[in-house]
């Protein structure tokens, strides 16, 4: 240990700043390689996890494709259901003239068939809705016979409530709310 005491001493300052320096350098440069290599290995497992992440949602693409498929049946389908127009008082026209049809047919007589025009509302859903008041008259069996109509057609209606009141003899007053269901297509 003194020998190398001994022989730094004889070395000129110069030559051992430069050694120093070196050396500083040399451990820099490991330091620099060791975090590149570093980097390079955190990069190689994030590449290998979207590899993973990518099979696996690529494994599923089928099963997605299929529920697509059947969405979109599904969508079909309800747009059969549902009126379609350019303006909900065309709708609204449709629906009314729809239903005095069905009221004629099952023999009552129609007091008012009363659309309730509000304006359609912007929101998540595809489809709005317009509610209906009926006024009709007639018999027990022509009401239960419109309403075997109503809900044999190929359009959408929900009875929000009815009331029925004697009226005459054998007739009664008949009270219906509906909501009818539409989508607006652009012009």
């Amino acid at each position: 240990m003194n020998q190398l005491i001994m022989r730094i001493k004889s070395l000129d300052r110069k030559t051992l700043i430069l050694t120093l320096a070196g050396l500083l350098l040399l451990l820099n440069l490991g330091r620099l390689s060791f975090s590149a290599y570093s980097s390079q290995q955190a990069e190689a497992v994030e590449k290998q996890n979207l590899l993973v992440q990518y099979q696996e949602a690529a494994g599923q693409l089928p099963a997605l494709k299929k529920r697509v498929t059947r969405l979109q049946q599904k969508s079909a389908m309800l747009d059969k259901y549902l009126f379609t127009g350019t303006a909900e008082a065309e709708i609204s026209s449709a629906m009314q003239i729809m239903l005095q049809e069905l009221v004629t047919k099952a023999g009552l007589e129609p007091e008012s068939i009363r659309p309730m025009v509000s304006g359609a509302q912007k929101g998540a859903r595809d489809f709005h809705e317009i509610s209906i008041k009926i006024r009709l008259a007639g018999t027990q069996s022509q009401f239960i016979d419109f309403i075997a109509q109503l809900y044999r057609s190929d359009k959408l209606f929900q009875v929000e409530s009815f009331t029925l009141k004697p009226y005459k003899k054998s007739e009664m007053k008949i009270f219906i709310d509906l909501k009818g269901f539409y989508t607006l297509k652009n012009a």
